[in-house]
């Protein structure tokens, strides 16, 4: 295992403690090849194939920054049903995610394809470090319980700067200790009390590129901004309840990833008792 700039960098087919401890803290891991980079080649060409039908050429970016919003949202739903996505399920990271959530009833939720073109997004902001759209995919449950193991799988080199997801190290470790489930909008009200978030969230706030120079310790936890990039076939590993947002792509190739979903048990529970509670 490799340190890289405060999380962990797994090779080897399982996990040790000291990996499970990472995760634990940091709320990610990264996993080299942890499907095939042929499979993301293939999808890629596949991607290509279909964004020729609006005139979208590789290597050609002002063929894709040149059409409307419209015109990207069909393309976006043109990609939707993509052949080898599921393929971010695979026995090793079925046994990776086991062993971050301590389970082995899982439920894999149908894999995404995350696509980002440069030029097409004027809804993010136009910052190193976004203010805004930070989220959690999942409540903090109750007593740090992990809710679910999001897989993010990298289909192309997506390098800084090239529309990659941007994460809190350490941020779901806040409400480990909570008696009720936290939510999104929870989550980020109670946040906002330390001065660190307060300028995360803070469109104001000025040298945005320290978030993701430089750790600091908010009520004992080590937290930082993390770029999520990586190779094809590279796949992150990130706790549900960890605070991330949208990032701008400024580079000349789109940002092609999958994301998988693997649900803990006690994630299903909490929807049941909500539901049942709100019914």
């Amino acid at each position: 295992m490799l340190e890289l700039n405060g999380h962990s960098v797994v090779s080897s087919e399982v996990l040790s403690d000291r990996d499970i401890e990472q995760f634990d803290e940091t709320g990610l891991l990264k996993v080299k090849q942890a499907f095939a980079p042929e499979t993301a080649a293939e999808i890629r060409s596949l991607l290509w194939e279909r964004f020729a039908k609006w005139g979208i050429t590789r290597g050609a970016p002002e063929t894709w920054q040149s059409l409307d919003a419209a015109t990207i949202r069909n393309v976006m739903k043109s990609t939707r049903r993509v052949r080898s996505l599921p393929a971010i399920y695979n026995n090793h990271s079925d046994a990776i995610a086991s062993q971050l959530t301590r389970s082995n009833d899982i439920e894999k939720v149908k894999p995404l394809l995350l696509l980002t073109f440069s030029g097409q997004h004027e809804h993010i902001e136009d910052e190193v470090v976004p203010s805004k759209i930070w989220h959690l995919d999942t409540p903090n449950l109750v007593n740090g319980a992990i809710a679910g193991v999001i897989a993010l799988g990298f289909v192309n080199h997506v390098r800084p700067g090239g529309g990659g997801t941007m994460v809190v190290a350490g941020s779901h470790r806040f409400f480990n200790a909570s008696t009720s489930a936290v939510t999104s909008k929870i989550a980020k009200r109670k946040l906002r009390k330390h001065r660190y978030f307060s300028e995360l969230f803070s469109k104001g706030t000025a040298n945005r590129d320290r978030f993701l120079e430089q750790a600091e310790c908010v009520e004992d936890i080590e937290v930082k901004v993390v770029e999520l990039t990586g190779e094809p076939g590279d796949v992150y590993f990130v706790n549900g309840s960890l605070l991330h947002t949208l990032t701008r792509n400024y580079l000349d190739d789109p940002r092609m990833m999958i994301r998988g979903f693997y649900q803990s048990p006690k994630l299903a529970e909490y929807y049941q008792d909500y539901f049942r509670k709100s019914s």
